[in-house]
């Protein structure tokens, strides 16, 4: 089975690509891979040494001669890395079948850069239109021409790639069931992020501190990854604050928040962390994945709060439950399917810092339940390896060959249809006038409506073709 592997890959600072490079050797098991790579893209030598390596704008040519069986696309919302990624799977998807890795749903950040940004806001509202109908349509025209902002987690536009696909690999059940929602003939299947062992330390908590300079006797909380507006920090200053507090003065100074992992440039850090809340408080920053990996080891807490959420499985969290480091999470999105014993959870409510306190308290003082908590997530991320990942993935390639797999047809709630369709549009319209008139289900005038669009020849009959 030969495949075509289009994916971010190191040295390209991304996670997919660290992702990648962890499940290509056990993915090689199954199949025959090829890396495809955008221009100016070259991978580590390991991996060049390792796998045939083709520049992107060689595709067309290598379908065309047939030397790929399936192609496998890796899909995340980062211009800076998928945009290349995300049109090849539209412009190519009817060559072979197309399994789409989706990494997370909300992918409106990628759809927008590649259309709008790129100056083609004409490729925006088809988008929206194609996704969300005519309200889509109508959102993205506002945007366009007053600047209107909306909320990309209300549009997440993962619609044009799923409708591309023959087949869709998702992290978590999250991602899976959001997916169904708006496309319930799609090939949803649904393969955990794996943990690779061989990347994460060797050394125990002690020693990780050793060589963090960390003393012993500090009692470290930590927040690892990337540092938006959707880490919630606030809620974890204003908690880690109160808690130590709380302490007595010799423990109090022992107490320590460190923030782990770069802040986005949009980030106001200065709003989100005033000076009142700063004591104890260190911002450690972006940080090779050794370091990084050695201050997971390190911490006796981890809190990774997030909303809104975008689908996405944590793979700095997979890593901490690996490492059996007890861990907060907020109780939303993939984070929540995370089994109870396996963490601590904080509900998004009005209760959500007082919750996190209470937790923060708990944790400190039981070295017990942290202890139990660590080795019940270790047992639970253990058995997602990269060689039972790559296991699935294969089995996923190869029903999409051998079964022949196409796009699945992508009907109502939200049925997309080609721009000046007459029949779609008359249908659309006759659909509008009547939900504004108020009809709905068990009018009694309904059946007379449905009488008279199948007289008018409105039933659907021959739409398939059209489509």
């Amino acid at each position: 089975m030969r495949v075509a592997y289009a994916s971010p890959l190191p040295p390209q600072r991304s996670g997919i690509a660290d992702y990648s490079a962890e499940l290509l050797p056990h993915l090689a098991r199954h199949c025959e891979l090829t890396l495809i790579v955008d221009e100016g893209v070259t991978p580590l030598p390991e991996l060049a040494a390792a796998f045939a390596v083709a520049p992107a704008r060689r595709l067309p040519e290598l379908f065309a001669r047939g030397a790929f069986d399936v192609a496998l696309y890796h899909l995340g919302n980062n211009r800076d890395f998928h945009s290349g990624i995300y049109q090849r799977l539209l412009a190519h998807s009817q060559r072979v079948p197309a399994v789409l890795v989706l990494h997370e749903y909300v992918l409106h950040h990628l759809v927008r850069d590649v259309t709008l940004h790129a100056g083609d806001p004409d490729g925006y509202v088809e988008a929206m239109r194609w996704s969300y109908g005519r309200s889509g349509e109508a959102t993205a025209r506002r945007v366009v021409s007053a600047g209107v902002p909306l909320d990309p987690f209300r549009y997440p536009l993962f619609e044009p790639a799923v409708d591309a696909a023959s087949a869709v690999i998702v992290h978590n059940r999250t991602t899976a069931e959001r997916v169904l929602a708006s496309r319930r003939a799609a090939r949803v299947f649904e393969v955990p992020l794996h943990l690779s062992l061989a990347g994460l330390p060797t050394t125990n908590r002690a020693e990780a501190r050793r060589l963090l300079g960390i003393d012993a006797a500090d009692f470290v909380v930590a927040t690892f990854g990337f540092l938006t507006e959707a880490k919630r920090l606030p809620v974890l200053l204003r908690a880690f604050a109160r808690w130590r507090a709380e302490l007595p003065r010799a423990r109090a100074e022992r107490a320590r928040l460190q923030l782990v992992g770069e802040l986005s440039p949009h980030y106001d850090f200065g709003r989100a962390a005033p000076p009142d809340l700063r004591a104890g408080v260190e911002v450690v920053g972006r940080l090779p994945l050794d370091r990084f990996l050695l201050h997971m080891a390190a911490c006796d807490v981890a809190v990774n709060l997030r909303h809104p959420t975008a689908g996405e499985t944590s793979a700095a969290l997979v890593r901490l439950l690996g490492l059996g480091t007890p861990v907060v999470v907020s109780r939303a999105g993939a984070f929540a399917e995370i089994p109870d014993g396996c963490c601590a959870k904080v509900d998004l409510d009005e209760h959500e810092e007082e919750l996190l306190l209470a937790t923060l308290r708990a944790l400190a003082a039981d070295d017990g339940l942290r202890a139990s908590m660590g080795e019940n997530a270790r047992r639970y991320v253990g058995a997602h390896t990269p060689e039972r990942s790559a296991a699935a993935y294969a089995d996923v390639l190869r029903r999409a060959v051998d079964e022949r797999w196409r796009a699945a047809p992508t009907p109502a709630p939200l049925a997309p249809f080609p721009a000046h369709d007459l029949f779609a549009e008359l249908v659309r319209d006759v659909a509008a006038e009547l939900a504004d008139a108020g009809a709905g289900e068990g009018e009694a005038t309904l059946p007379e409506i449905a009488a008279a669009l199948v007289e008018l020849g409105l039933d659907g009959a021959g739409k398939g073709a059209r489509q």
